[in-house]
């Protein structure tokens, strides 16, 4: 096919139109790359940020094809990785391609960073977890988050897992939620999940040991209550651009590290680090797997057989059939509303 149908954003700050590109016959692959005929596309509030905010500097690149979760058969691959055609993968986007995201019939992929889905996970349940999980796993598995050794490495056989206490702010979103069943898969003693309570019984199910409420008046003396003052790893994936709260958990006398969602986020409560004598290692995270391309490989090695046994448990989204503009624009505006708790996955 000489050309394709997408969902591209056109104008920064307008809503995604509908456009033609370029199809499939024009892409030369290069050796790590493979071609898939996307199957499911996940939306998420990075997506609603892009094309209301142009993050990435995505202004200087329109159009951009938006859809960073992606899931696809595959139909051809380059030289250097060896997936089967018509196998079912899925991946993120390359973000150094504008118009490689997923709301289009065909897309480009690196295979160094993409798995097959396991039997019995559906195309839109496995565009669930690309960004976010990587997202969770470089902020628990990787030197740019708590450092913990990644589950099943060489590194890990060694670390004891159990004696670890980390709290998550945030523990209801899809980010939140899939950090806790991480945690959980790798052994760690004490997870804390700062959320509604009326998300208690599903945290608890993904492996919370401890849920607060984010209402609560008192949240740093709940949660002293459980850790003590030796709380050194708080997860923060609220992303309002204030991590105060964050801060003013970890411990006060031992260094503790803040890994949020906010590189241009802020501590406003000056007296939340001043009370950490030993100060506070800050770390904004981002969900690249070619990041820490060590982590990204093991990542994508080790989640799809933690899919398969049933280790990582799906969280709600909603189905939206088909590159429809209209409702695709809308469900960027529920989350722009705040109001994106459930994810919006697109079916091809």
């Amino acid at each position: 096919m000489a050309t394709q149908t997408a969902l591209a954003l056109t104008t920064v700050g307008k809503p995604l139109t509908l456009i033609s590109l370029p199809g499939p016959e024009s892409v030369e692959l290069k050796g790590n790359e493979v071609l898939i005929k996307v199957s499911a596309v996940g939306l998420a509030p990075l997506d609603q940020k892009i094309r209301d905010l142009g993050y990435f500097n995505i202004g200087d690149k329109l159009p951009a094809v938006l859809g960073g979760d992606v899931v696809g058969i595959v139909v051809k691959t380059g030289s250097e990785v060896s997936f089967p055609v018509g196998a079912l993968v899925f991946s993120q986007i390359q973000f150094h391609r504008p118009a490689g995201g997923g709301l289009q019939e065909y897309t480009v992929v690196n295979g160094l960073y993409t798995a097959i889905v396991p039997q019995g996970i559906s195309a839109t349940e496995a565009a669930l977890y690309p960004i976010n999980a990587v997202t969770s796993a470089l902020a628990l598995f990787s030197s740019d988050g708590f450092g913990f050794p990644f589950p099943g490495s060489a590194e890990s056989a060694n670390f004891d897992y159990a004696s670890q206490k980390i709290v998550v702010i945030g523990g209801g979103s899809n980010t939140g939620k899939l950090a806790i069943q991480l945690a959980r898969v790798a052994g760690v003693g004490t997870i804390v999940a700062v959320a509604s309570p009326s998300n208690t019984a599903e945290l608890k199910g993904y492996g919370a040991t401890h849920v607060v409420a984010r209402q609560d008046e008192d949240i740093r003396g709940q949660v002293r209550a459980i850790v003590g003052d030796d709380l050194l790893y708080v997860y923060d994936t609220v992303n309002f651009g204030d991590y105060s709260l964050a801060v003013s958990l970890l411990s006060d006398v031992n260094q503790g590290t803040v890994v949020h969602l906010l590189p241009g986020g802020n501590v406003s409560d000056a007296a939340a680090a001043q009370n950490k004598v030993a100060g506070v290692h800050d770390k904004p995270i981002a969900g690249f797997s070619h990041k820490i391309p060590e982590v990204g490989r093991l990542f994508w090695k080790e989640f799809p057989a933690w899919m398969a046994r049933g280790e990582i448990k799906p969280i709600k989204y909603h189905v939206i059939e088909g590159l429809d503009a209209d409702a695709v624009n809308a469900a960027l505006d529920e989350y722009k509303a705040g109001r994106g708790g459930d994810r919006y996955h697109v079916k091809l």
